[in-house]
């Protein structure tokens, strides 16, 4: 199921903008008669990026739903509790559950939005702890550093909006935006452990997928690999799930790894020698029919014609 969205926005109607905010948000009031607003919404049901313009002054008061990241121009001041901030002075948090009030005039805040569940899930996927918790202990990033790390992280995946539509743009803007989010605000708990964590799932991709090219042309598995680095089949999947860029599972690399050397088989083959079919079993391909899908969806052409080439 494709959730994609992207979705615009401008109107100066007070009713309008009302019937916006809430669709998107959920429950928000705007304490003002005359409004002027312009958005951009891109994402899914897991995270989104927006530009909210306010060509106005409005008073906000935002009931969170999920999980909100933001920063702005000058001009607008929040308020969560007894913490107060400005989005222009630094980035900050709006948590599911807490009550913001926004005081905005005439300025440009951009967003970045979780689902709360899937950032719970990526945040265990990510440090390997299946009973992590997501929650922040402060409104704003953990240093300075961190702060133009997340700063640079969001502006590099606002210039990505136009090939979000991709799925495959769109997981590794996401992949990058968790991580950079999850490191620079104060996660509760030892960061230490998490960042140990994170390096050991990080070395056990690097490991596995290395071994993985090495023994492809083999009649090897997922379980196999999984031995060979030291972990179990879940632990491996766990940490192809949090590093993974051609593949999200060690099962979709190892198919990859040997669709790749059946790439190169082919385009090094003599056809009068040389079978497709002789290529593909080398490979693991029994199935020529679905070796020629897949081949053809990665490559773009069948493999009988690169081997005619």
């Amino acid at each position: 199921m494709n959730d994609f969205f992207d979705s615009r926005v401008r109107t100066d109607d007070a009713a309008d903008t009302h019937a916006w905010l809430q669709a998107q948000y959920g429950h928000v009031d705007v304490l003002a008669d005359r409004v002027s607003i312009a958005e951009h919404a891109v994402g899914d049901a897991a995270f989104a990026l927006r530009r909210l313009a306010w060509d106005c002054r409005a008073e906000i008061v935002y009931e969170a739903d999920r999980f909100f990241f933001a920063t702005s121009g000058p001009g607008y001041a929040w308020r969560i509790g007894a913490r107060h901030g400005d989005y222009s002075v630094e980035p900050g948090i709006v948590e599911p559950g807490h009550e913001l009030i926004g005081s905005a005039d005439r300025t440009e805040v951009q967003l970045l939005t979780f689902d709360a569940d899937w950032l719970r899930e990526a945040a265990r996927t990510m440090y390997g702890d299946d009973a992590l918790e997501v929650r922040f202990g402060d409104s704003g990033p953990v240093s300075r550093r961190l702060r133009d790390y997340w700063l640079a992280t969001l502006r590099w995946s606002l210039t990505q909006t136009p090939l979000l539509a991709e799925p495959l743009v769109r997981a590794h803007v996401r992949r990058a935006l968790v991580a950079a989010t999850l490191e620079a605000f104060p996660l509760l708990g030892d960061p230490r452990e998490r960042r140990a964590s994170a390096i050991e799932q990080a070395s056990l991709y690097a490991a596995a997928s290395s071994w993985i090219d090495d023994h492809a042309s083999l009649p090897v598995t997922v379980d196999d690999a999984a031995r060979a680095v030291g972990t179990s089949t879940q632990g491996l999947r766990r940490a192809f799930l949090a590093n993974g860029h051609l593949a999200s599972t060690p099962e979709d690399y190892l198919a990859h790894a040997r669709l790749s050397a059946a790439h190169a088989d082919l385009l090094a083959a003599d056809p009068t020698i040389t079978s497709v079919a002789d290529i593909a079993a080398r490979w693991g391909f029994l199935d020529l029919a679905a070796f020629a899908r897949a081949y053809r969806d990665a490559y773009g052409a069948s493999p009988r014609r690169t081997l005619d080439r």
